[in-house]
C-alpha cells in the first residue's frame, strides 16, 4: 500500500477533510482493508448496514437489480479514494438500499458505522461536510433520473464517452458490454449495436476495448445539443 495507510486513506475523503488528527487516527484504528476479486460482493441490497466503504484500488459498482434477476442499473462507479455506502449509514431502516461488486481487482478500507457516528457527534464540522457531500449526491441522483427518463440510449452512451475522454483522455478502456449496459440502463445487444453505429460512421475508433473518440465537439453537436 505505500503511504496508503487505513489513516491516509480517510484523510482523502471528501466529508472527512475536516476531521481531527486524532479523529482520524480512531477511525482508522477501528477500520478494517478488503481484498476483492472481480465481482467480488461487498453487500447486497437489504443486508444490515454496519459499515461504509472506501475504494483503495481498483473499481467497484453500485447497483440495483431487477426483481427477474437478469438487469440491473448502475448507480454510480466509484474508484480509488471515493466512498459508498455513506448514505446509508444515516438511513433509518439500516439497511443497504443497493448492493455493490468490484468491477475489477480491488482493495478497500470498511469503516464502521458506530465509529464514524461518533466522529460526527464528536466533531461537528465533519458533520457538515458529509451534509455537503449527500446533496452532491442527491444532485447526481437526480441528473441520473433526469438520462435515463428524457435521453435515448444513443445519447447516453455518447455522454458517457465523452465524459470518460474528458477525465481519461483518448485510448480509455470501455466496460465489458454487459457492464456498460447496467450504466446506461439497457441490454447488451442494444449497447452493442450503438458502438458499431458509431464505429461504422467514423466517429469512434476501437482496438479491443480501447476507444478513440475521433470527433467529440460532433458528437456533442449530433446526439446531445442541450449539453452544448
Amino acid at each position: 500500500m505505500g503511504r496508503r495507510t487505513p489513516e491516509h486513506v480517510l484523510a482523502k475523503v471528501e466529508f472527512l477533510e475536516a476531521a481531527s488528527a486524532e479523529g482520524l487516527r480512531r477511525l482508522a484504528r477501528a477500520s478494517e482493508l478488503r481484498t476483492l476479486d472481480r465481482g467480488g460482493v461487498l453487500f447486497l441490497e437489504g443486508d444490515p448496514v454496519e459499515r461504509f466503504f472506501v475504494v483503495v484500488e481498483g473499481w467497484v459498482k453500485v447497483y440495483k437489480g431487477h426483481p427477474d434477476g437478469d438487469r440491473q442499473i448502475v448507480l454510480h462507479l466509484e474508484g480509488p479514494g471515493s466512498s459508498l455506502a455513506e448514505v446509508a449509514v444515516f438511513l433509518d431502516e439500516a439497511r443497504y438500499p443497493a448492493s455493490a461488486e468490484a468491477v475489477t481487482a480491488a482493495q478497500v478500507l470498511a469503516v464502521p458505522k458506530e465509529a464514524f457516528l461518533a466522529l460526527l457527534e464528536e466533531e461537528p464540522a465533519v458533520g457538515r461536510g458529509a451534509l455537503r457531500y449527500l446533496a452532491r449526491r442527491q444532485r447526481a441522483l437526480i441528473r441520473l433520473i433526469a438520462k435515463l427518463t428524457f435521453q435515448d440510449v444513443l445519447e447516453r452512451l455518447v455522454g458517457y464517452l465523452v465524459e470518460r475522454l474528458e477525465a481519461e483522455g483518448q485510448g480509455f478502456e470501455l466496460p465489458t458490454n454487459a457492464e456498460l449496459a447496467a450504466l446506461l440502463g439497457t441490454v447488451p445487444e442494444i449497447v452493442s449495436r450503438k458502438l458499431w453505429k458509431l464505429y461504422r460512421e467514423g466517429l469512434i475508433e476501437l482496438d479491443g476495448r480501447k476507444v478513440v473518440v475521433t470527433e467529440p465537439a460532433y458528437l456533442l453537436a449530433k446526439f446531445m445539443p442541450r449539453r452544448r
